[in-house]
């Protein structure tokens, strides 16, 4: 991506990167996504100057086998269209000054992100960080 002068990279994180562990499967499984997120926000950091745009995105609750058997019928499921959505839609570039934040498939759809880009980024929305 370097040499051709640009691109985008969609590395997929979880709620349980932020989310309190409750319910997850694995201890490993938050701290695993919070890498994720981490890594992608320091990649879009480094990169984001010489053209190489990196999202961290939460697919949302999707019910798949892993998830299924840890969360009942009635819990928030995120309908699966929704992440492909998002992955093309920054893909396009258009949301490119969003790189390195957090980004939720079924709470930050496109039409919402287009809306907002100018105030995610003034108010330094939709990043994880310690507040003190």
């Amino acid at each position: 991506m370097l040499a051709r002068g640009g691109g985008r990279i969609v590395n997929i994180a979880s709620g349980a990167a932020y989310l309190p562990p409750g319910g997850f499967p694995s201890t490993a499984y938050g701290p695993s996504k919070a890498a994720v997120h981490r890594f992608s926000e320091m990649l879009a950091d480094q990169l984001g100057p010489r053209g190489v745009f990196v999202f961290s995105i939460s697919p949302g609750l999707v019910r798949t086998a892993m998830t299924e058997s840890h969360w009942p019928d009635n819990a928030p499921w995120t309908p699966p269209k929704c992440a492909p959505r998002l992955v093309v839609a920054l893909a396009t570039g258009e949301f490119d000054a969003l790189a390195g934040r957090y980004l939720h498939a079924e709470h930050d759809p496109p039409e919402v992100l287009r809306e907002r880009i100018g105030e995610i980024t003034a108010g330094d929305l939709t990043a994880i960080r310690l507040r003190r």
